[in-house]
């Protein structure tokens, strides 16, 4: 199973988009929700490292409100 942590964030995205292509044409064969609930949790997975990186990079940027 891919570990959405160990990719820089160019990588995360694209995965990210061939997961969700992946999932997309399943469901578009025909595929039940069984059949695709890992892929939605490894979606799942990936959006949230997404959240993570993007509240720890706002977290590193100065604040605006500083003198």
């Amino acid at each position: 199973m891919l570990d959405p942590r160990v990719l820089d964030n160019n990588e995360l995205e694209a995965e990210l988009a061939a997961l969700r292509r992946g999932r997309d044409a399943a469901m578009d064969e025909g595929a039940r929700d069984v059949s695709t609930a890992d892929t939605d949790h490894l979606i799942a997975r990936f959006e949230e490292e997404i959240r993570r990186r993007h509240q720890d990079g706002e977290s590193d940027q100065p604040s605006a409100d500083l003198p």
